[in-house]
């Protein structure tokens, strides 16, 4: 399953806040990192496998895509589209 969509943010704060998610001081939901670039991070969850790709929109550079793969259906991808929204309509 693969959800897009697009953030004001930087792909950079995009993956930070990606990564404060998870392994940040209250995590949302229990995960560990797989691999990482400078624009994706792959997580394991007790469910199975996220992939989290943040990268500049080629047809409108001031806006970031960010895409999130998973195998099967993951409860925690809405809450963190939800999290990603929020922070970028804060910008």
């Amino acid at each position: 399953m693969t959800t897009e969509i697009e953030s004001s943010l930087p792909p950079t704060a995009v993956l930070d806040l990606v990564r404060s998610f998870f392994l940040g001081k209250d995590p949302v939901a229990n995960a560990w990192i797989e691999t990482e670039s400078e624009s994706h991070i792959s997580f394991c969850t007790f469910r199975g496998h996220l992939s989290i790709a943040a990268f500049p929109n080629p047809e409108l550079p001031s806006k970031t895509k960010v895409r999130v793969t998973t195998l099967r259906e993951e409860g925690i991808v809405p809450r963190l589209v939800a999290q990603i929204t929020l922070h970028s309509s804060a910008v």
